[in-house]
């Protein structure tokens, strides 16, 4: 796992990578090699076409790749990966983020999703349906961002499924952010996303930047569903619950479940720092601080003598 190194004085201390003690980061996939959690033990496993090669999870979909459940066309050999859905903590707060390039998808893609259906015999439609998703490319009227049926990219929330039309979002409201300015996040660049449902606040962020370009930030802020509602039983990265859905059709460099509200300052920060960097959170520097203060301290006693 990668080190941040913090210089203190005349002390080069390693940082650290995603201890317990030093940080909230409870789940990391970086595709180093494989698909395992190198944090906590909850390891993906690789469904059709899905791969890890060039430090990536490779879907290896055909552009506009349809769903494996579609009335015409459907593609059984879609790649994904399945996760356990008990990645995402049952109460409290969290934070997911994950950087991606994503190409052709189509409408209805999503990079992420956690749901309560029953595999592909029960999609999560009915008035029971829960869902937790990103939408990279739902399709986009000719008035955006917000609103009523509105596209682009964006987080679903939901436990009383979308046929009921209880489903909730947050929207992505950078001018310009997407494949022709839409927010269809399937035009070849790279992306930073990441979700902050805030259970104190009871809210959910939605940031997202299009590093290619360089734009972006905080999308939206709306009322979250707490997590202690939901009851997941699936969870994915690169395929929607819904099997009619187009497969997702492009790589994800890493994906981080934090069990904490990450700030913004936070969000920030891992976003300039990119993929493959961990930095240390606001307390582990103030025990690396006390630390090397101490450190000197001795050095200094023991100069003296």
């Amino acid at each position: 796992m990668p080190k941040r190194y913090i210089q203190i004085g005349s002390i080069l201390l390693a940082g650290l990578t995603a201890s317990p003690l030093f940080g909230d980061l409870i789940h990391r996939y970086s595709f180093t090699t494989n698909a395992d959690d190198s944090v906590g033990s909850a390891n993906g496993t690789l469904v059709g076409r899905a791969t890890v090669s060039g430090g990536q999870l490779q879907m290896n979909n055909p552009d506009f790749s349809a769903g494996i459940g579609a009335a015409t066309n459907p593609d059984p050999n879609d790649g994904y990966l399945t996760l356990p859905p008990s990645i995402l903590p049952s109460s409290g707060s969290a934070t997911i983020e994950e950087w991606m390039t994503v190409q052709g998808s189509g409408f209805f893609a999503e990079s992420y999703s956690f749901s309560n259906s029953n595999n592909d015999a029960n999609p999560p439609t009915g008035t029971n349906g829960q869902y937790l998703i990103h939408a990279i490319s739902a399709p986009q009227p000719t008035s955006p961002p917000g609103g009523a049926n509105t596209g682009g990219d964006h987080i679903e929330q939901t436990v009383n499924g979308y046929s009921s039309g209880q489903q909730s979002d947050a929207y992505e409201t950078t001018p310009g952010l997407g494949a022709d300015g839409g927010g269809y996040m399937d035009d070849g660049d790279t992306y930073f996303s990441a979700t902050v449902i805030d259970g104190a606040a009871g809210t959910l962020s939605y940031y997202l930047w299009d590093i290619t370009e360089g734009i972006g930030g905080l999308q939206e802020t709306i009322p979250a569903i707490p997590l202690s509602s939901y009851s997941f039983t699936n969870a994915y990265l690169g395929r929607s619950p819904f099997v009619v859905d187009n497969a997702l059709s492009g790589s994800i460099d890493e994906f981080r479940v934090y069990n904490d509200a990450q700030s913004a300052a936070d969000i920030v920060a891992d976003y300039a720092a990119g993929p493959d960097v961990v930095l240390p959170e606001p307390g582990s520097l103030s025990l690396i601080a006390l630390g090397a203060a101490g450190l000197l301290k001795s050095r200094s006693r023991r100069a003296a003598r």
